[in-house]
């Protein structure tokens, strides 16, 4: 038996799987545990309470980090930590560490999704053969966007079994404002983070900008309720009480106007992301804030925001926009990209490759 340690290492949570790689990858961790990740002071800290709990030994550990990995190292975007797939080896005995982006993780899950694991929010309208009935091409890019604790893009490439998933760091781009209220809000920003430190998407597009457009709305004027300013005040996190207030039976305007906003970012941003990677194999959203909007809010700005690319509407209109309602697929994409480092080392092993 092949065991591997699978991990989603997020700057809110951490969750950890252990897979069995004689099973199949399409079944779920054999065991899995999520933790607080600033509850602790390093993944070191998380693996050794997890695989103390768990009692497994497994020989080999993928993390998706949320961070930028280079030379088998991450340093973490939204914590202070530093890992390495070096000292994860010595310290739990693995056979073999990898440490992939957590939007590789998620772009090498897609193969794996069903039906069952996304809501289709527009469908694509196939302009030319060679497209399945759900309108995308089967060879075609897959891109995905994944608003959580920032904003996370990657890019899946797929021809026969040569499967390529890649994470980028494109949610740090520059905010283009696309009308007069974001035009109002970049110029806002200015003020909050003046020039050379630029207005990022993720600043404006992620679980930590939405109370950042609470404030903006409310510093232009519209009214804050009681209730909801003494629920603020009295969280640690913001974002859920904006979220779930914007969502209410009776609304606080304030809080819908702050997401309805933000879904007219994010429409914008993939839209510029679909474009860039000429997906026509979909535009996949993925992230911890979308799942808890569906079926409570329309996202019509969004899909507005996403098609309104002047020449290239029509286009827009034939690719594919999904929300991925999964929740494990940063975990399950490090395993599939693990369970294929497995294959090549042992392929390696036996004069194959």
């Amino acid at each position: 038996m092949s065991l591997l340690l699978a991990a989603d290492i997020g700057g809110t949570k951490s969750v950890l799987g252990i897979f069995d790689l004689h099973d199949g990858l399409k079944s779920v961790a054999r065991i899995q545990a999520v933790y607080a990740s600033r509850d602790f002071g390093g993944i070191e800290e998380i693996i050794h309470s997890f695989l103390e709990e768990s009692g497994c030994a497994p020989e080999y550990a993928c993390l998706a980090v949320a961070g930028v990995i280079c030379h088998g190292q991450a340093k973490m975007t939204n914590l202070p930590w530093l890992i390495s797939e070096q000292v994860l080896a010595a310290r739990f005995g693995f056979t073999g560490v990898w440490l992939v982006n957590d939007l590789t993780a998620v772009c090498s899950s897609l193969p794996l999704l069903g039906k069952n694991d996304f809501l289709e929010l527009q469908s694509g309208a196939a302009e030319s053969g060679g497209r399945s009935s759900a309108g995308a091409i089967p060879s075609g890019v897959m891109a995905v966007i994944a608003p959580g604790t920032g904003l996370g893009e990657g890019f899946l490439l797929q021809k026969g079994e040569v499967v390529f998933a890649q994470g980028t760091e494109g949610g740090h781009v520059d905010f283009a404002p696309t009308d007069a209220t974001q035009v109002a809000l970049l110029d806002w920003m200015r003020r909050h983070h003046p020039w050379p430190t630029p207005v990022s998407y993720e600043m404006l597009c992620s679980g930590l900008a939405i109370p950042t457009l609470y404030a903006y709305f409310k510093a232009s004027g519209l009214k804050e309720t009681a209730a909801v300013s003494t629920a603020l005040k009295q969280a640690v996190d913001q974002t859920p009480v904006i979220i779930n207030s914007a969502l209410d039976d009776k609304p606080c305007l304030l809080c819908r106007k702050s997401v309805e906003t933000f879904l007219a970012i994010l429409g914008a941003e993939a839209g510029n992301l679909a474009l860039k990677l000429y997906s026509t194999g979909g535009l996949y959203i993925g992230g911890g804030i979308m799942p808890r909007l569906a079926g409570r809010i329309s996202f019509a700005p969004l899909l507005a925001a996403f098609n309104n690319k002047e020449k290239m509407e029509a286009l827009m209109a034939t690719i594919p926009v999904r929300l991925i309602t999964r929740k494990d697929t940063a975990l399950l994409g490090a395993a599939s990209y693990g369970g294929g480092m497995v294959s090549l080392l042992q392929r390696k092993g036996e004069g194959i490759i």
